[in-house]
């Protein structure tokens, strides 16, 4: 079975909370994948801050994957961390204006599993400069920035197919774009986990999608979880 994670890009706390808390909808398995953009690497913001992503009257949030669109995420990392325990996994920008490594180092001295993100026209040799490869590589099939853009096609499989020949045993997960025809072909190209927003938010009955998402695109002889 593939892995799917919602993802959350809120306006407002009260977005956040809404999909956090969305009534019937996070089984245990499932984890919120949050988006953070704070205008300083796509030009887009977006509502982050992990006070409002705090269990409170006896209702829990699930783990936690934080998907960092900035050019300075450790102090938002930490933050999250400390605010919302929830928090397992932290996933920075190839394109970041810092070294990479030493961020990705910083992220699992705080315990959790770390994610490096290409957008479509960044090439995954980046991954030759790391001394360690990250827990996951998560692949833009959009440009980031906004939630709903189209799936930008051929160019992004022919990057899943290259990492998977080259990290057999690496988590391929793919952001963007995704729905249940562009979801099969990713994991048919060799991902083994996709993010979907707006394809389950924007669905009438959301909890319906995700499990639509999640176990039609299950194919034999390629990468699944």
């Amino acid at each position: 079975m593939t892995e799917v994670l919602p993802g959350i890009l809120a306006q407002d706390a009260a977005e956040l909370r809404e999909k956090l808390f969305f009534p019937g909808f996070w089984q245990p398995g499932m984890i919120a994948h949050i988006d953070i953009l704070d205008g300083t690497m796509f030009g887009a913001t977006c509502f982050c801050d992990p006070s409002s992503a705090k269990a409170s009257e006896g209702k829990a949030i699930p783990p936690i994957e934080l998907h960092c669109m900035v050019q300075n995420p450790m102090p938002i990392i930490e933050q999250w961390k400390s605010i919302a325990p929830e928090t397992m996994r932290a996933i920075v920008h190839a394109e970041i204006e810092r070294p990479l490594a030493p961020i990705l180092h910083q992220i699992r001295e705080l315990g959790l599993e770390t994610g490096v993100a290409l957008c479509p026209r960044t090439s995954p040799n980046v991954l030759n400069d790391l001394p360690q490869l990250p827990d996951r590589l998560l692949i833009m099939g959009v440009e980031p920035g906004a939630s709903g853009k189209p799936f930008v096609g051929e160019p992004i499989l022919a990057k899943i197919r290259r990492v998977r020949s080259l990290h057999p045993s690496l988590t391929i997960a793919v952001d963007g774009g995704m729905n249940e025809d562009t979801a099969r072909s990713v994991i048919a190209a060799g991902a083994n986990a996709l993010i979907a927003t707006s394809a389950i938010w924007s669905a009438k009955r959301p909890h319906d999608a995700y499990q639509q998402l999640t176990h039609n695109n299950t194919l034999p002889g390629v990468h699944n979880i």
